[in-house]
């Protein structure tokens, strides 16, 4: 007979109260379900939020990284400062550490990955080591904010207009996330988000792509629907120029469907409400942890993740280091029998997943760091609806482990 866990720890929860659901039955009750009003006012709110020019909603986090990386290599892209279009055969520099859908767009799109390594302990891509992968071919930066953290952004910013380069922001994990007081995602020129739903905020599914590139901004609104013109702001401009098409079925570029629907819009109004708190919430369980954790850190035994002073974070987990593989898969086993839910700490390296066998890419440096946390890394959750009880039986049950 199967033995079942005393208690449960999921990596998270359902955040949405009667509110969200409230919100979502309005949608329902006014027979418009597909992308309307309450999607703009939720693409204005989050704008406004980021600290940005425009917010271009999507159907998923995945759809923003696709949206943002076609949108670059557009024949429309608008150029300026030496950039050129992502390309066949152009270079992309992206981390090893991340998530698949922020590098299979660049290889759709025909370009090659340049995996670039992480420190090991904040998990983040370093500048030195992205200024050391651009060679000639290099036609972007795509930087990935891991787990509720940050990339030093102004000074990959600061490197990618000294070489010419794009600098993208997947933000997807690091929704609330602040550097020197500024919203991670408004640095680049381009960043995406996440409502998946165990990310900060839920749409239940959805994503968002940013920018303060008024251009940038209105093709994205083409490639988001089918390539046609109906959405853009430059829409006059573009029927006046083709008066024998109908405006409403006019295209002017390939694209795709990625239009979210206005109730993933009025979930997401009611949960950006909420974002700094449920953020205040993950911070004060990831102190107590650390605190708890103390003593087991001084021995080596577990390494959390650190953060740079200069980040003011919002843990999308509780990520550890152990000192071998064999440790990290007892620890991983020992918490899992007691239901407390883990995970990978994302892809790991990603340049050793089998999926990269087909496709070119090449690796700048060792990456060493990545296989160290792909070696040795797990997390467990940081929800915000966390109870006393519940951090108090993961600390219990890692000393046990360890003891």
């Amino acid at each position: 007979m199967v033995s079942i866990p005393k208690i449960r720890v999921p990596l998270n929860v359902n955040t949405m109260t009667l509110e969200e659901i409230d919100a979502a039955k309005a949608v329902l009750d006014s027979g418009f379900l597909t992308m309307g009003g309450r999607c703009r006012e939720f693409e204005a709110e989050f704008a406004k939020y980021i600290g940005v020019k425009h917010a271009i909603m999507v159907n998923s986090g995945s759809s923003a990284n696709l949206l943002a990386t076609f949108t670059l290599a557009n024949p429309l892209c608008p150029l300026d400062n030496g950039r050129r279009r992502i390309e066949a055969g152009s270079e992309v520099i992206v981390p090893a550490l991340t998530w698949s859908t922020t590098v299979w767009p660049f290889i759709q799109a025909g370009a090659i990955p340049v995996f670039v390594d992480c420190d090991p302990l904040t998990l983040q891509m370093q500048p030195e080591a992205i200024e050391a992968a651009i060679t000639p071919r290099t036609s972007a930066i795509a930087i990935v904010h891991v787990l509720g953290g940050a990339v030093d952004v102004p000074a990959v910013r600061r490197i990618a207009d000294q070489h010419g380069l794009w600098l993208f922001e997947d933000t997807c994990e690091s929704l609330g996330v602040l550097w020197d007081n500024q919203q991670v995602g408004s640095f680049g020129h381009l960043a995406s988000f996440s409502f998946y739903f165990a990310h900060h905020i839920t749409t239940i599914e959805g994503g968002m792509v940013v920018t303060d590139d008024d251009a940038l901004a209105d093709l994205m609104r083409a490639v988001r629907a089918h390539g046609w013109v109906r959405h853009m702001e430059s829409a006059d401009t573009y029927a006046a120029a083709n008066p024998d098409i109908d405006p409403r079925f006019l295209f002017i570029t390939t694209g795709f469907n990625l239009r979210p629907t206005e109730i993933n819009a009025a979930i997401g109004l009611v949960q950006l409400t909420k974002l700094d708190g449920f953020n205040e919430s993950r911070r004060r369980i990831a102190r107590k942890l650390d605190d708890g954790l103390a003593s087991l850190r001084a021995q080596g035994a577990v390494l959390p993740m650190v953060f740079d002073q200069r980040c003011h974070p919002a843990p999308f987990g509780y990520p550890v280091l152990c000192r071998s593989p064999e440790e990290r898969n007892g620890l991983q086993q020992y918490l899992e029998a007691r239901g407390i839910e883990t995970r990978p700490v994302i892809c790991g390296n990603l340049a050793r997943q089998p999926a990269l066998r087909h496709f070119e890419h090449q690796v700048s440096g060792d990456l060493s760091g990545a296989n160290r946390v792909m070696d040795c890394g797990l997390y467990w959750g940081t929800h915000p609806m966390m109870g006393e009880e519940d951090i108090q039986f993961i600390l219990e049950s890692v000393g046990e482990y360890f003891a």
